[in-house]
């Protein structure tokens, strides 16, 4: 609790970016998530040469770089093509450069793998300003967002139980408790944040339970990523945020939450859960 000032001044800041990232959409969207998704790659280098292992990494950063640009201007095809690219400079290079070793190229597939397949599922659900894109990128920021605070304050006054020791020794059950209330209550705040658009609003129980699911999965997408910490011996990915660590360690969360927040609509818009029109 005791950089609970800082955290709190930079997780403003944070928040604020990523608040005119879901108002503005396009291509401040586009720009902010590729420069993410490249300082992610490389602070999941930085973590494999740790353990001396060195991942080619040149084809992922132009791919975190520049794959929600393309998304944007050119469509989900083009997208897709520039990950295979991406894939294939991987191989190739393996191929051609006698030094690279298998456990350099499992590295690079994982960075391919996660953070940056995970990272396109924001990409997947939309630039538009008048469609449900928009409520869905919400979904994904409030709810992991107030399912990290809850477990935050939660787990440091009545933490008793330990969640997982051998990964995250200072995750409680309490605090992860307090995870899936504060996932929840996201639910509440995004139903009356949605009248900032213009398109008809989505229920209270759907997203509720949408982003109860991503508050829910976040929390393993938090110990998921605590495991390549903890295998590393490092304490963050990165120092790009004093008091949070890097940019790994800030969407950790969503990287797990997107795909779930993506398909959960995709069910609702199929069920006719959802308003008519629903575009994401």
């Amino acid at each position: 609790m005791k950089d609970l000032p800082l955290r709190t001044l930079v997780a403003f800041a944070l928040l604020t970016l990523l608040g005119l990232v879901i108002w503005l959409g396009g291509w401040v969207e586009a720009a902010v998530l590729g420069l993410f998704s490249a300082v992610a790659v490389y602070e999941m280098q930085g973590l494999f040469n740790e353990k001396d292992i060195h991942p080619f990494v040149i084809p992922l950063l132009i791919l975190g770089a520049g794959m929600f640009a393309v998304l944007y201007a050119l469509g989900r095809l083009w997208f897709a093509g520039l990950f295979f690219l991406a894939f294939l400079a991987i191989a190739f290079e393996r191929i051609f450069n006698k030094n690279r070793t298998n456990s350099d190229v499992a590295a690079s597939l994982t960075i391919l793998v996660y953070p940056l397949a995970l990272f396109a599922c924001f990409g997947l659900i939309g630039f538009g300003r008048e469609d449900y894109s928009r409520l869905a990128l919400l979904c994904i920021i409030v709810s992991v967002c107030l399912s990290d605070t809850f477990a935050y304050f939660v787990g440091s006054m009545l933490g008793r139980h330990k969640l997982c020791p051998a990964i995250s020794p200072k995750k409680s059950v309490e605090g992860a408790v307090g995870g899936l209330i504060g996932g929840a209550l996201g639910g509440v705040i995004v139903y009356f944040a949605q009248k900032l658009w213009s398109f008809p609003p989505a229920s209270l129980p759907l997203l509720i339970g949408v982003c109860f699911l991503a508050g829910l999965v976040g929390q393993f997408g938090d110990l998921f990523s605590s495991t390549f910490k903890r295998w590393a011996g490092i304490k963050d990915f990165g120092k790009i945020f004093p008091g949070h660590g890097g940019i790994m360690d800030r969407v950790d969360s969503a990287l797990f939450a997107a795909p779930v927040v993506f398909f959960a609509m995709q069910i609702c818009v199929k069920l006719n859960w959802l308003p008519a029109g629903f575009n994401i």
